[in-house]
């Protein structure tokens, strides 16, 4: 089904929703959002996930973006379309009502995205009315870039109160991906390939306890997993050499691979759920 909500400068905004037919936990279904790329909509996305979260009951949550993309900012920014506030007012809404009459368990609601979609999870783990509700985040080729105006996004780490939250991360990327591609920074060079779980990871982790800025050691991640993604080796990282709990900062990094890691539904959805 879709429903449609209003934002406050008066645009409405539609997202779709499937309910598996799969009977839920008493303490109400998981939902997942997954958010779309350039180009996209939320109409029929995401089908991917639905042999992964047809099982475990959950409820895939598909928003579209004003004119086919996202607004990057964590805030509601005059002038640019609310998203970041659309996918607040959907939370508000499926807590309070549920999807379609299938109750919804706000503990399990988990978010994530691709390309421009994949940028927004970083934005709602520092939006106030967001951050808090997320049980878990993945970010499969997505950064961070602050606009104008925008005083909740702080993209150097140098406001702490906007990356406290101790939400999992999953972050994909591809090391060749030209579209989303900053180099490596200049103080990690040379200290491991999977560089890129610094930044913008390293905003919470380094929050909670689980990075300490320098090259070696225990920041380059702990490898959990080698596999092949398009004859490409792929590497599944996390920062679990500081403590257990860092386990929920967490990187697939796919070797001369580009934008967008494919066919990760599983890995993705086993991560969130967990």
């Amino acid at each position: 089904g879709s429903a449609t909500l209003k934002t406050s400068d008066g645009q409405d905004h539609v997202y779709y929703y499937r309910v598996p037919a799969t009977a839920p936990p008493a303490a109400g279904s998981p939902v997942l959002f997954w958010l779309h790329g350039d180009g996209g909509t939320g109409d029929g996305y995401g089908a991917g996930f639905y042999s992964n979260t047809d099982p475990d009951a959950a409820i895939l949550l598909t928003p579209s973006g004003i004119n086919k993309t996202w607004t990057h900012a964590a805030d509601d920014v005059a002038g640019l379309p609310q998203d970041s506030q659309f996918i607040s007012l959907i939370l508000d809404k499926i807590i309070a009502e549920g999807v379609a009459c299938a109750k919804v368990n706000p503990k399990r609601i988990y978010l994530g995205g691709e390309s421009r979609g994949a940028y927004m999870p970083y934005y709602f783990l520092q939006r106030a009315s967001t951050r808090d509700r997320l049980a878990a985040v993945t970010v499969n080729a997505g950064l961070i870039e602050c606009v104008a105006g925008d005083a909740s996004c702080d993209a150097g780490g140098a406001r702490a109160d906007l990356h406290s939250v101790k939400t999992p991360i999953l972050h994909l990327h591809g090391t060749n991906d030209t579209s989303v591609s900053p180099p490596p920074l200049p103080t990690f060079t040379g200290g491991g390939e999977d560089w890129r779980v610094f930044y913008p990871m390293n905003l919470w982790s380094r929050n909670n306890g689980c990075f300490d800025g320098n090259a070696g050691g225990k920041n380059n991640g702990v490898l959990l997993e080698t596999f092949s993604v398009s004859g490409h080796t792929a590497r599944r990282y996390n920062l679990s050499a500081w403590a257990a709990s860092c386990s929920k900062y967490e990187l697939l990094l796919v070797d001369n691979g580009g934008h967008v890691i494919n066919g990760q539904e599983s890995r993705i959805w086993n991560f969130l759920k967990g």
